[in-house]
């Protein structure tokens, strides 16, 4: 069944659009296996990484990053958006309203900058179809506690723009005095962003009471319906990369006993409430530091705290979370004729925080990291010492406390390379999967003390 899906051609869209929305699926999981990391239609969406270059906001150009939130059912749906800082601190939610098949793009520019958030509307706020187009194989309904549709340009007034800027820049907020992300001191905005169909719209972030529920009944929704893509846009250095948001599958089948890792395990009391597949533990990714690609290399890698108290408020201005800085158990850099050099974790020793003797290379939840010359606070240079190869990357960590640490090591992450050369062209891909969160006991999924 999956092979015939991926297989279908395009121009059989018109002739068999029936046959099309019942392949989809609300809630299918026949596009893909759970527990791998593959571009299906998933229940949440992970834009890893983003950065918005604050001092631009008055010109069209600067450092900024694009999504796209796509519907893969005919019928409508509302994807819940979260953005969180490389602390994972959420600063600011909202809906997206989606009629059968329709896609959203968003620029975070027009967030960061502007306070301009996507303008749609369910059929109650938009019965002339004026706002959000409904095409002719596409669904449009009245949906459950949508009253703010359509928001307001702007929709963030400055009180609250100052307040994601701050806490995204690693400055203190306006609302709660605190501070939620690493000071750079740069005024670039950066952190994550989740996105997961709902069955009502909502304010309430991920892991807020009520937020999810088994079997997908709370305002979390487990329809496998979205997909996206991102984009890096550089204007000023003539850069751009882009790939798939990372999929991230419902299956409350596969996910349904106390203590399994799930991808918002640590919101839920690794009780699987949310249903969510977890990510990958350990990568492979290429890196060259020379040649055409002058530029070098560097990694978008999202990683997983565990922390099962998070910090919905921020934290006191000079201070971090009690994770930071992550460690990893292993990282190792092969030349191209396969001898190895270990990196970050020289001595061997495995302590959260470091000992003073440890490099902390990948020490956010996010982070863009460039390999020879990092600017990330905390950070120390993975350097490999060749200029071409592959890194294996073994990104679980450990903690000494174990209140901290309630898998007892293996923790879920996102990785991607990017690869810059001679100020005019740039690529950017996903690391390969050498372990599964699901699958680090080697036996299945994975069960967690919670």
């Amino acid at each position: 069944m999956r092979k015939e899906i991926r297989n279908m051609k395009m121009k059989k869209f018109m002739t068999a659009a029936v046959s099309v929305a019942a392949l989809v699926g609300l809630g299918s999981n026949a596009f893909g296996a759970v527990c791998t990391i593959d571009a299906v239609p998933a229940a949440t969406l992970l834009l890893p990484y983003f950065e918005v270059d604050l001092d631009r906001c008055g010109s069209a150009d600067g450092f900024t990053t694009l999504f796209s939130i796509n519907n893969a059912s005919d019928e409508p749906v509302v994807a819940h958006v979260t953005l969180w800082t490389d602390f994972s601190v959420p600063s600011l939610d909202f809906d997206v309203y989606l009629t059968g098949y329709d896609v959203q793009t968003i620029n975070l520019r027009d967030v960061f900058c502007n306070g301009i958030l996507p303008v749609t509307a369910d059929l109650d706020d938009d019965p002339a179809d004026t706002i959000s187009p409904q095409g002719p194989l596409s669904g449009d309904v009245v949906y459950p506690n949508c009253t703010a549709f359509p928001f307001p340009t702007p929709a963030l007034d400055a009180t609250l723009l100052g307040h994601i800027q701050g806490w995204h820049t690693g400055n203190a907020s306006p609302v709660f005095g605190s501070c939620a992300g690493a000071p750079y001191g740069d005024n670039v905005a950066r952190g994550y962003i989740t996105i997961d169909v709902v069955n009502q719209c909502s304010l309430q972030f991920p892991g807020e009471p009520g937020y999810f529920a088994d079997g997908g009944t709370g305002v979390a929704s487990n329809l496998n319906v979205l997909w996206g893509d991102y984009f890096y846009v550089d204007d000023v250095n003539n850069f751009a990369q882009g790939d798939t948001l990372v999929h991230i599958e419902a299956d409350e089948n596969t996910f349904n006993n106390v203590g399994q890792y799930t991808f918002y395990g640590r919101y839920v009391g690794f009780a699987t409430t949310d249903d969510r597949e977890p990510l990958a533990t350990t990568h492979a990714v290429r890196y060259i530091m020379g040649g055409t690609f002058d530029g070098g290399t560097e990694l978008v890698v999202w990683r997983d705290s565990k922390d099962t108290s998070p910090s919905f408020s921020g934290y006191a201005c000079g201070g971090a979370p009690p994770w930071f800085p992550l460690n990893a158990a292993d990282v190792v850099a092969f030349d191209e004729a396969e001898l190895p050099a270990n990196l970050c974790v020289p001595t061997g020793s495995i302590v959260s925080p470091p000992l003073g003797e440890d490099p902390t290379c990948f020490p956010l939840e996010t982070a863009r990291y460039h390999l020879t010359s990092p600017t990330v606070p905390g950070a120390d240079p993975v350097s490999p010492p060749f200029n071409f190869g592959w890194l294996y990357l073994n990104l679980n960590h450990y903690f000494p406390d174990a209140t901290l640490d309630p898998t007892g090591g293996p923790a879920q992450s996102y990785v991607s390379a990017i690869m810059s050369a001679m100020g005019r062209f740039s690529v950017g891909f996903q690391a390969v999967t050498l372990q599964h969160a699901c699958f680090e006991n080697g036996l299945g999924v994975i069960l967690v003390s919670p």
